[in-house]
């Protein structure tokens, strides 16, 4: 393991691109076929207990996708117990190997970092204060490259910004204006811009839109109506390719979901006519969730019991599920009631929803079509909270392939990375490193190949100085043992400068799914 860079003074060029990274590919090649056997990552489900004092519960995901439960974690704040209001919401967030909780009743923020061997949590120096108004809901929501947090807090309506550190810690930025009392909050996956839905701003609810800059402040694009018959917009989800948003309505008569286009510059434009109106199902404000690869979309039937599965294609025009093998959709929460929170694993193939009354995670199975079959005959996997409400979950890990630690090479040089790859939706991938020595690139994720628990993830990037290269990284990941895990990146320039590092993990973790 090594590191140099040295100057060719070729001329740029893919072939010469390629046989500028054929080191490091090869590197990768025997990295794949050594651990085509090593064991996959682990994945975990946090809850938050809304109740005073407030708790999160973390499980982990065993064989067929059932629960088993890991332990209870002290918030360090108040939930809202005995409050059965779901607008606003109360919502937790995953960034990396943190933990975002929101505590509605006192107004403020816990930080968790994530043991991703064991699934345990160790509370970060917080809570941190929102701003927000006590009993009010707070959704949170955390940018792609894992610097910014954003709180929108529904009562005060504003939304709140933070700054993330390196341990998790989060500072203050400023407050912004929602437009009306705030209630879902996303980042595009592009990290342009942030979302929030406004419930009862015009005769349908409304999306205000917000670009994020480079210091984090947001700067408002406007609020767009959602139309929706009367009913409220609720909760929201967006494309990886962040260029649709999806927004689901509190309608009493059956399934309610707008959909529009995401412009360049974070305008929305609703697509066709809106919104569109399924019979099956009830109350469909409570969560919507889409599959990683985006052909599915996922909705809570509040007052029905419900989840309903809709079929989307290209352009975002929905369907309902009708030739799933596991049966029609919707499908029935069995096991739980008042479906709330709602959450995907990486590989789109289990369905996870909190279940508010009973406080148990009810689980799926999702087939290719769409369709849900529960994972036990009883399917509810209780928290263990005997008080509060469960109101939403999350789950880790947040991407397929992703990672964040140092790494040191033979020489001694130090190099820190940072990346989140899906195999789904590349376009939303990201892949930073910096070394001691002074070398930085930021890129975009292109291509990803995975064998074993080793990802090969490829594209273009750019150095501090603003030069563009083409680089390739092998990650290796998922050891209990931090040491295990290695990290090696490439790059060449136009003028055919190459730059190589690997080494073995010191610090931080890597989770590659198969």
């Amino acid at each position: 393991m090594s590191t140099n860079y040295v100057g060719l003074h070729a001329s740029f060029s893919p072939s010469k691109v390629r046989a500028g990274v054929a080191l490091l590919v090869i590197l990768g090649l025997a990295l794949l076929t050594a651990s085509a056997d090593a064991q996959e990552a682990n994945t975990f489900v946090y809850t938050n207990n809304d109740a005073a004092p407030n708790t999160v519960t973390a499980f982990r995901v065993l064989h067929g996708g059932t629960l088993g439960v890991i332990g209870t974690f002290m918030t360090g704040g108040s939930g809202t117990p005995g409050m059965f209001s779901v607008l606003p919401r109360v919502a937790d967030t995953i960034r990396r190997n943190f933990l975002y909780v929101a505590n509605a009743g006192s107004g403020d923020i816990s930080a968790f970092k994530i043991d991703t061997e064991t699934g345990a949590l160790t509370l970060v120096d917080s809570p941190f204060p929102t701003g927000g108004v006590s009993f009010s809901g707070i959704s949170l929501a955390v940018t792609p490259n894992g610097k910014f947090l954003y709180a929108a807090n529904g009562d005060a309506g504003n939304i709140s910004a933070f700054r993330i550190s390196s341990n998790g810690a989060l500072t203050p930025i400023g407050s912004s204006d929602a437009g009306g009392n705030p209630d879902s909050i996303k980042v595009t996956p592009n990290g342009r811009f942030v979302a929030v839905t406004l419930p009862f701003v015009g005769t349908g609810g409304s999306v205000a839109m917000f670009s994020i800059g480079s210091d984090g402040a947001l700067t408002s694009v406007g609020s767009f109506p959602q139309g929706g018959n009367g009913t409220a917009t609720a909760d929201l989800d967006i494309s990886c390719k962040s260029n649709l948003l999806f927004a689901d309505h509190a309608n009493a008569d059956g399934t309610v979901v707008s959909v529009d286009t995401i412009a360049p510059n974070g305008a929305l434009s609703p697509i066709g006519q809106q919104p569109f109106t399924f019979s099956s199902g009830s109350d469909s404000e409570t969560g919507i969730v889409l599959t990683p690869d985006n052909r599915h979309l996922f909705v809570n039937n509040l007052r029905s019991n419900t989840i309903t599965s809709l079929d989307v294609a290209s352009g975002g025009s929905l369907n309902l599920e009708t030739d799933s093998p596991s049966g029609t959709s919707p499908f029935g929460n069995l096991g739980g009631t008042h479906p709330s929170g709602i959450g995907v694993n990486r590989e789109g193939t289990l369905l996870y929803v909190a279940n508010p009354v009973f406080n148990a995670v009810t689980g799926f199975h999702i087939d290719r079509d769409g369709g849900l079959t529960p994972l036990t005959p009883f399917n509810a996997f209780p928290t263990g909270s005997k008080v509060g409400l469960l109101l939403s979950l999350t789950v880790f890990p947040a991407h397929e392939d992703e990672g964040e630690g140092d790494e040191v090479d033979a020489q001694g040089h130090k190099g820190h990375f940072d990346f989140e790859a899906d195999r789904a939706c590349t376009d939303s991938g990201e892949m930073d490193f910096e070394d001691d020595s002074g070398h930085e690139m930021k890129g975009r994720v292109s291509t990803v190949a995975v064998a074993g628990n080793t990802a090969a993830i490829s594209g273009l990037g750019t150095l501090l100085d603003g030069t563009p290269v083409q680089y390739t990284a092998v990650a290796t990941g998922n050891q209990a043992i931090v040491g295990a895990n290695q990290f090696a990146i490439s790059w060449i320039t136009a003028t055919g400068s190459v730059f190589q590092t690997s080494g073995l993990l010191i610090d931080g973790y890597i989770a590659i799914h198969q």
